[in-house]
């Protein structure tokens, strides 16, 4: 492919306001073309690139059979497996590509976190025995293909013992929680952490209102009475879907409600906080002084944290009152109890009880297992049911965490493994015949040999092309200049950065 006849823009610095340095490579070296209004494009240089990925991954998966899945995906997919009705039909193993969009984007974040993002989805139906076998077969391929891209990793499970694979970045990215002493490990917006129970010997005391002028926001109130706010409970109200909701939480917790709309079995966006008529219609009472006494709404759900406090302070459900001495079960009760609250440094693990740690990072590859609702015939005639094994690749992520992870202050460094391009040849000055034709001449030799090879061949100075270069990546470049007239060549390689001279005769 001769730079000549294609597209390439390649800029000194990178104008858009972005921490990832991955970004401002891939848009210094003409790979992308990203917008302020979030949208992006591979340009054709990067697509080959972008696409080369694609394939690595398809190689690494080559039993699946992809297809193309126009339309709702979850039925097409419940249409292919409805069809095993033995054994003999299983494993079933389906590949096919989505775009996403990502509800937790940040422009700054580029392509470790954009608006909408490539996947390829890798579906494996089979039967329970078989599926923890696949999940370490699966493991076993990922982990060698991430090694070979030069990639370092961290995988956790999730509550559900699903396995994310993580990269830690060096900037403010997404907050990832996790435990060094079992594995557990997810994005703040997903991860859970154990409860707190009282362990006082305190007695459980009267009710007492208590006049609290003007006091509607905790950490007022938590002054005015100076007590802790682990003796606070707050309560929050949601309109879901025209019904009005109590969530009870402790006073210094806040509400996760990714995990909230999941226990309600709805979507995040269905959850919106009450206004300001709905709050006085439930409680009576201007916002801020809402409690779970004499609450007036569909359900009353608490974090179970919410169980263990004694004597603990509440709205009254009356403007400038609390109620001190409020205790579960003898007090209030509640519909239903769950896990609501967003984990924090300091919080424990789930699992083990250990302290949880955070990085900043993504996740790029998840893989998922689930129950389905179909059953086939096993070997004894026996009704079993299906299990799902279902491998996703963030595309965009995994593209950009390569850049991330190979590079220098002079550009990227590609891996041989994902390089589209075998060698970069540079012609030193194409107004210089023997320059140019010795140039052609080993590009046309290479390409012979089965090699992919990028020919500099613009009218630019021999500068400006080592400058691409550079920041474009190639493992290998062959410069082809003065010492031609000696029959001499520059190999130079990219990753090491060490250069050697050999006879064009090598070559061709």
């Amino acid at each position: 492919m001769k730079l000549s006849k294609m597209y390439l823009k390649t800029y000194k610095e990178c104008p858009l306001n972005v921490t990832s340095d991955s970004l401002k490579l891939l848009y210094r070296a003409g790979f992308v073309k990203y917008l302020e209004d979030l949208s992006y494009s591979y340009t054709p240089l990067g697509n080959l690139f972008f696409n080369n990925l694609i394939e690595i991954i398809l190689d690494n998966f080559e039993e699946y059979m992809n297809i193309k899945a126009n339309g709702d995906k979850v039925n097409i997919l419940k249409s292919y497996i409805s069809d095993l009705k033995s054994y003999k039909n299983i494993p079933l193993n389906l590949a096919y590509f989505t775009l996403n969009k990502n509800r937790g984007y940040k422009f700054k974040d580029g392509l470790l976190n954009p608006r909408k993002e490539n996947m390829i989805r890798f579906i494996k139906v089979t039967s329970k025995e078989d599926i923890n076998t696949s999940i370490q077969e699966t493991i076993k391929k990922i982990n060698c293909m991430l090694e070979e891209l030069n990639i370092k990793y961290m995988y956790l499970k999730n509550e559900e013992n699903n396995l994310r694979y993580f990269y830690k970045c060096n900037y403010p990215l997404r907050e990832v929680f996790f435990c060094e002493k079992c594995g557990y490990g997810s994005l703040k917006e997903e991860a859970k952490s154990s409860f707190e129970k009282d362990l006082s010997t305190e007695e459980l005391k009267n009710t007492q209102s208590i006049y609290t002028p003007n006091i509607g926001k905790i950490e007022d109130l938590q002054a005015f009475l100076n007590i802790s706010r682990k003796k606070l409970i707050k309560t929050l109200l949601f309109n879901v879907n025209a019904e009005i909701i109590a969530v009870l939480l402790r006073g210094d917790r806040s509400i996760n409600l990714r995990l909230l709309a999941k226990f309600l079995n709805v979507k995040e966006k269905e959850i919106k906080m009450a206004s300001e008529e709905e709050v006085k219609l439930a409680t009576n009472a201007n916002v801020g002084f809402a409690g779970p006494i004499g609450l007036k709404v569909n359900k009353i759900f608490a974090d179970e944290e919410i169980l263990y406090i004694k004597n603990a302070v509440v709205g009254a459900n009356k403007t400038d009152y609390h109620i001190k001495n409020v205790n579960y079960q003898r007090d209030f009760k509640v519909d239903d109890i769950g896990n609501f609250k967003l984990v924090e440094r300091g919080h424990t693990c789930i699992k083990c009880e250990s302290l949880l740690k955070s990085f900043d990072g993504t996740n790029f590859i998840d893989i998922n297992v689930l129950e389905s609702d179909f059953k086939y015939l096993n070997y004894n005639g026996k009704e079993e049911k299906l299990y799902i094994l279902e491998t996703k690749f963030y595309t965009d992520r995994l593209f950009s965490i390569i850049v991330e992870e190979n590079k220098d202050e002079l550009g990227i460094k590609w891996p041989e493994s994902i390089s589209y391009f075998d060698y970069h040849i540079i012609i030193g000055n194409i107004k210089k015949e023997q320059e140019y034709s010795a140039g052609n001449l080993i590009y046309e030799n290479l390409i012979k040999k089965g090699y992919t090879v990028l020919l500099d061949d613009r009218k630019e100075r021999i500068g400006f092309k080592f400058k691409d270069y550079e920041l474009i990546g190639i493992p290998k470049a062959i410069v082809v200049g003065k010492e031609i007239e000696n029959n001499f060549v520059e190999i130079r390689n990219r990753i090491s950065k060490e250069s050697e001279n050999i006879d064009i005769s090598e070559l061709i």
